[in-house]
């Protein structure tokens, strides 16, 4: 019998040759610091002035494509009028329109609306009713445009212009020093002329002046103020007038009832007096007659026979310049008889 081959496996044939996978390549050296620094500062520092020329363009070029583009802003334009020399007007007057305006922002940014002439709306042929704004009444530079005016239109009303004579009425404000008051306020001239509407001018009779202090004032004084014209009302000549303030102190009369009478150059606790209080009232300059009230006294004089009689009350204290009435004026001084003794009891 012939031996089995070594080479055959327990199934008769032989086994199947593994593949191993390839090995992986092996890692690039690493780079050296000084490679690494030496790149960096060759990207930043080589060809600086070709590098900053470059920035440059590209900022400008995004500028300008930025600035190119179409923007809106919104601005104020003042209105002014042109009137016929008969009329008024007296509804439908605006003082400026908002506008809205179109362009690039290049242009807009460097804009002022300071810079817009007044809408100039010329009225002397015009009739009452609705007045259109219209975009070339505004003028503006090169590049910018108007894409919206509001309001669009001016509703306007006229009134005859007619011209009348009313009287000047100051107005006065605070408090003069206490003690003290007003007694005239006069206007220099007393009278002005107004021109204005018609229908105003029908309903006013006077016409009022800037403020005028009289805080803290205890004398007399003149100043110069303005007159202060309604809407659509003028002023036909210099509004400036002079106004004459008169200051006087405060004249009052002051009753002080129940003031006690006393003696003088006496023994009061000897003497009646009949009746023992009298109303005093004083008159004069408010500052002097309080200062009275606190120092009067009324009083009586003894008569030199003892006897009962009425005497005349007078006032001790009394400043100079204060009036003074008494009630009543006289009163009745009669002596006090002493009381006698009790008599001691017989035993």
């Amino acid at each position: 019998m012939r031996p089995r081959s070594q080479t055959i496996g327990t199934l008769g044939r032989t086994p199947a040759r593994q593949t191993l996978p390839p090995l992986p390549p092996p890692p690039p050296p690493a780079p050296e610091r000084g490679a690494i620094r030496g790149w960096l500062q060759s990207a930043m520092f080589d060809n600086v002035g070709l590098k900053f020329l470059s920035m440059v363009l590209a900022v400008t070029v995004f500028l300008l494509v930025n600035t190119d583009k179409d923007r809106e802003i919104t601005a104020h334009v003042g209105v002014s009028y042109t009137l016929p020399e008969d009329k008024v007007l007296v509804a439908g007057r605006i003082d400026e329109v908002r506008v809205t305006l179109k362009g690039s922002w290049r242009r807009l940014r460097k804009f002022d609306e300071r810079q817009i002439d007044r809408i100039s709306l010329d009225l002397r042929r015009a009739s009452s009713g609705e007045l259109a704004l219209s975009n070339d009444m505004i003028h503006l530079p090169s590049g910018i445009a108007v894409t919206a005016i509001s309001p669009r239109a001016v509703h306007i009303q006229f009134d005859k212009r007619v011209d009348k004579i009313v009287e000047v009425t100051p107005t006065v404000v605070g408090h003069p020093q206490h003690g003290y008051i007003v007694t005239e306020v006069k206007p220099v001239p007393a009278t002005v002329k107004l021109r204005g509407a018609e229908g105003v001018l029908a309903a006013l009779t006077a016409i009022r002046t800037r403020e005028i202090s009289l805080e803290g004032r205890n004398d007399s004084f003149a100043t110069e103020t303005q007159v202060l014209s309604p809407d659509g009302v003028d002023v036909a000549g210099n509004p400036d007038l002079s106004v004459q303030i008169r200051v006087d102190e405060e004249l009052v009369m002051r009753k002080l009832p129940g003031q006690t009478v006393t003696l003088r150059d006496g023994d009061a606790s000897r003497w009646k007096i009949m009746p023992a209080q009298v109303d005093v009232t004083l008159t004069g300059a408010l500052l002097a007659v309080e200062k009275a009230r606190s120092s009067l006294a009324p009083v009586i004089k003894l008569p030199t026979d003892g006897k009962t009689r009425e005497v005349e009350v007078t006032i001790d204290g009394l400043p100079p310049g204060i009036g003074v009435k008494i009630s009543p004026e006289r009163v009745k001084l009669a002596p006090i008889k002493p009381t006698a003794a009790p008599r001691a009891p017989v035993p």
